[in-house]
């Protein structure tokens, strides 16, 4: 045999191709699961498949059904439904592509969020990047309502929170990573909320989760969303919606757009007591106003905006920080870490009771606004 001819024998057998692979039509690709109680206090796992067929249905602009079909059982445990799945379908279940997870709130109400989501984490299958999301709704309802956006209900849940540097209402996602680092650091948390609101998807709040039990224990609305987020130091952008009451006692609203934002958060101690500071700095621009009377070429005319936008801001805040304190006693704001940075001595000495030391800590709020601009055009 000649040299050249066992050379490309070698090759032929080298470019085989993946021995192991598995056609897509051959695979179960779930892209969204939601977690609730069935029947009987059993768990309910909805499962949503995708359907390749339907896919290129619709790419080729005749669509031959839905993209996605969903299979809810029940069970005494995840695995277990996992498994039944086979029962059902010739196409095991296949979770690497899996994009949301939506758990009930009456799920999270009474079980561990630990326990929960501990399989998840466990599983090689399931990636630490898939958002978790919670809902008032039932979970198999809220996973069949038909995307505007997305071909599938799985995408469009995880794609709702893109925008949070549009809006102060919209949280960032919250991933299997982030709750197992909250878990092991022993944190309270939120989850994003999203309900159905006119047959659509939509963001809705955030549940509180307590590092007590990990378990549900109250809510945040769109509006306590924004204080969090600036306490948090999450605002990227968004509007700050204020009422400006004129000189002839009518009201026209202002509209600010946030351009940059910085929040810090300065643990110290006096005589062993503890003080927390809460500082934002942001700057804003005009975007709207209903007081054609105002002159932005008259030096200071930007006064009452920078008070005004100060106070609203400062409001919302405090608003959060009172819920955390006074109703729920927890810190899902995250001050924890910035005593464990800045004051770890005194973190490592009270981070056992560190709930029942955060309720009464004194914790103040500084807010400074900057208008820098009034938009490309003025009405005189």
């Amino acid at each position: 045999m000649k040299r050249g001819t066992f050379t490309i024998l070698c090759l032929l057998l080298m470019l085989t191709g993946c021995w192991d692979s598995n056609e897509i039509e051959d695979v179960g690709l779930i892209i969204g699961v939601g977690l609730d109680y069935g029947k009987d206090e059993e768990f309910s796992m909805t499962h949503q498949y995708v359907v390749p067929n339907n896919i290129q249905g619709i790419q080729g602009g005749l669509s031959t059904g839905q993209p996605f079909q969903n299979l809810t059982l029940e069970g005494e445990s995840f695995f277990e439904i996992i498994r039944e799945n086979s029962l059902e379908t010739d196409r095991p279940p296949n979770f690497t592509h899996l994009k949301s997870l939506v758990v009930s709130d009456e799920l999270i109400e009474k079980e561990s969020v630990r326990k929960l989501i501990s399989f998840f984490l466990r599983d090689h299958e399931f990636r630490r990047t898939v958002a978790v999301f919670t809902t008032k709704e039932n979970v198999a309802t809220i996973m069949e309502v038909e995307p505007t956006k997305e071909i599938f209900p799985a995408v469009q849940i995880k794609e709702l929170t893109q925008n949070n540097y549009k809006s102060l209402e919209i949280l960032e996602n919250t991933k299997f990573s982030d709750i197992s680092k909250y878990i092991s650091e022993d944190a309270s948390f939120v989850i994003p909320e999203i309900e159905i609101n006119k047959d659509r998807i939509r963001l809705s709040g955030a549940a509180i989760i307590s590092n007590k039990d990990f378990k549900l224990v109250g809510w945040l609305n769109s509006k306590e969303v924004q204080g969090l987020k600036w306490i948090t130091n999450t605002v990227k952008s968004g509007l700050v919606s204020l009422t400006d009451e004129s000189d002839n006692n009518t009201k026209d609203h202002v509209v600010l757009e946030i351009i940059k934002a910085n929040t810090k958060i300065d643990p110290t101690l006096d005589k062993g007591e503890l003080k927390v500071e809460v500082t934002i700095n942001t700057t804003i621009r005009l975007g709207e106003d209903w007081n054609i009377e105002r002159d932005v070429f008259e030096p200071g005319w930007n006064k009452k905006i920078n008070k005004d936008a100060e106070a609203h801001i400062k409001r919302s805040v405090e608003k959060v920080i009172s819920l955390a304190q006074e109703e729920y006693e927890l810190d899902f704001l995250t001050i924890s870490k910035w005593v464990r940075i800045k004051e770890p001595a005194y973190y490592e000495k009270h981070k056992k009771n560190w709930n029942s030391i955060f309720k009464d800590v004194p914790i103040s709020v500084n807010v400074n606004v900057d208008v820098d601009g009034y938009g490309t055009q003025d009405l005189k």
